[in-house]
């Protein structure tokens, strides 16, 4: 099978080594813009080493230098015939990637977003708007399947292999035929695979806004001052919001943040997963749950480094994008949010934005002007009847 990753971040490059060292051939995408600093001389090479302890309860684990395919900045030698295309670069990246990915999409493709994060119902506006309509399946996933760190072009320090991850696809009823497709791919070896209840709880369930946001706004000055040599005890660059930044008042925060959001998902009509109080309450709250570790008392996302400032994506992403959609979808079913909306007012004046303004739309995603009953529809079902 032909799959083509779009993104050379961390994740794809990642990936791209996992699959390549598995048998698959592939194509790694990246912006002509770009690829200068993301891949540098991988461009060439097309080499990229994989390592890392790759922790998991299956025990899981692939190594060794990969050499990919293809790798290029030509979208339309990326993409061609193959059957599986995973996107995986940040939401903000989203619009970009997918007006050039839309005018090159054949019948038959499969379109993979990770993490989906509104972007498989923004990847389908665009293209009704571009009028194009191939018979491609496209959904997305909670998270990526990897805690993974690009130490520099191609080497990637691989830390963990996800636990569980969510999905669904645009309509709900492609995801049979997404899953099966997804099974076969080695990077899930080690990972459960559940059906969300629509792509808009795909978004919802994503823990990287429930706990990045209000992680990220409660600790803001000790971040900023932790850039100071050895301020507080945490030398420069190595602030870490999961080792230093988690308490029980920032959790109850989370937790009550989780809370609105499933109340949004109800005036829907739609199911998120349920977590119990104690899940909430671990050194990394939720996300705990999507990157458990067998025998770690905490997981080894907590040697991730950052956020190191307000620039970083766990504000300039999680609020206009995540958080703010959430605010969006309140207002529309008139539901109260005061934590969400605190927290996106505290996070524009922090970041010198209006993320009110700034942030995304339910026109964006093709959603405004629609009633409960054509959203649950065409999220179900394709139409707006």
């Amino acid at each position: 099978m032909e799959i083509a990753i779009l993104g050379a971040g961390a994740v794809g490059q990642t990936m791209a080594a996992d699959l390549t060292l598995s048998g698959y051939r592939v194509r790694l995408y990246e912006l002509p813009e770009f690829a200068p600093r993301s891949l540098a001389e991988v461009l060439n090479t097309r080499r990229i080493e994989l390592r890392g302890d790759q922790i998991n309860f299956k025990g899981f684990k692939r190594e060794g230098v990969a050499e990919i395919s293809l790798v290029t900045t030509d979208m339309a030698e990326a993409v061609r015939d193959a059957k599986l295309i995973i996107v995986t670069v940040p939401a903000l990246g989203h619009k970009e990637f997918f007006r050039r990915l839309i005018p090159h999409l054949q019948d038959g493709q499969v379109v993979s977003i990770m993490p989906d994060n509104f972007g498989s119902l923004m990847l389908r506006r665009m293209m009704r708007e571009a009028g194009r309509q191939p018979k491609v399946i496209v959904g997305g996933w909670t998270s990526v399947p990897y805690g993974t760190r690009l130490m520099g072009p191609g080497k990637v320090d691989c830390m963990i292999r996800a636990y569980r991850l969510r999905g669904d696809t645009l309509p709900s009823r492609d995801w049979d035929d997404f899953l099966k497709i997804h099974r076969e791919l080695p990077f899930f070896s080690p990972t459960k695979l559940e059906h969300s209840d629509t792509v808009i709880a795909v978004g919802m369930e994503n823990p990287n806004p429930v706990v990045h946001v209000p992680g990220s706004i409660l600790n803001v000055g000790a971040m900023e001052v932790s850039q100071r040599e050895d301020v507080l005890g945490v030398k420069k660059g190595e602030w870490s919001l999961y080792r230093h930044g988690m308490s029980p008042a920032v959790v109850r925060v989370i937790e009550a943040f989780y809370g609105e959001l499933k109340k949004i998902a109800e005036s829907i009509g739609i199911r998120l997963i349920t977590y119990t109080q104690e899940q909430f309450y671990h050194k990394h709250s939720i996300m705990h749950e999507s990157f458990l570790a067998p025998f770690y008392e905490a997981s080894p996302i907590m040697g991730i480094k950052g956020p190191l400032s307000v620039q970083d994506r766990y504000f300039t992403e999680d609020i206009p994008v995540g958080t703010v959609t959430y605010w969006q979808l309140a207002k529309k079913f008139d539901v109260e949010v005061p934590v969400i909306e605190s927290l996106i007012r505290l996070g524009s004046i922090i970041c010198g934005s209006d993320f009110f303004r700034e942030g995304r739309t339910l026109k964006d995603y093709g959603l405004e002007g629609l009633s409960k009953e054509a959203i649950l529809s065409y999220l179900k079902e394709g139409t707006y009847t």
